[in-house]
C-alpha cells in the first residue's frame, strides 16, 4: 500500500464516485419505469460547487395521501352519524359503492379488450 501515490488514490476515488453516480442514475431510471414516477428537474441529485453529487431528499406524497384518506373517512363517518348529504350523495350510497363487487365488471371489460 505504501507504493500507491496520492495521485493514483485521487483517480481511484473519482472513479468510485463516478460509478456510484451512474448506479444511482440507473436505479432512478428503473424506478421511474417501474413505478411511473415523473422526472424531477434536478433528477435525484444536486451538483455542488465541487461537481460532486449530493443526495436530494425524495418527495413522497404518502403522508399527504394518508391525511386525505383519514379526512375523507372522517367525513363519511360524520355524514353517517348526522344523516347528511353532500351533493345529493348519502353515506349509504358511499358504503354500497365501497362494498360492491366489481370483479365481474372488470372481467367483462377485459374480455371486450
Amino acid at each position: 500500500m505504501n507504493d500507491v501515490t496520492m495521485e493514483r488514490r485521487l483517480r481511484l476515488v473519482k472513479q468510485i464516485r463516478a460509478r456510484y453516480s451512474e448506479d444511482r442514475s440507473d436505479l432512478a431510471n428503473r424506478e421511474r419505469i417501474l413505478y411511473g414516477r415523473s422526472s424531477r428537474p434536478a433528477e435525484d441529485y444536486l451538483l455542488s460547487q465541487d461537481g460532486e453529487s449530493e443526495d436530494m431528499p425524495a418527495v413522497s406524497f404518502l403522508r399527504v395521501r394518508l391525511v386525505l384518506a383519514v379526512l375523507l373517512a372522517a367525513a363519511v363517518i360524520a355524514m353517517d352519524r348526522n344523516g347528511t348529504e353532500i351533493a345529493g350523495i348519502t353515506s349509504e350510497q358511499i358504503f354500497r359503492a365501497i362494498s360492491a363487487d366489481y370483479e365481474t365488471r372488470i372481467n367483462e371489460w377485459l374480455e371486450q379488450m
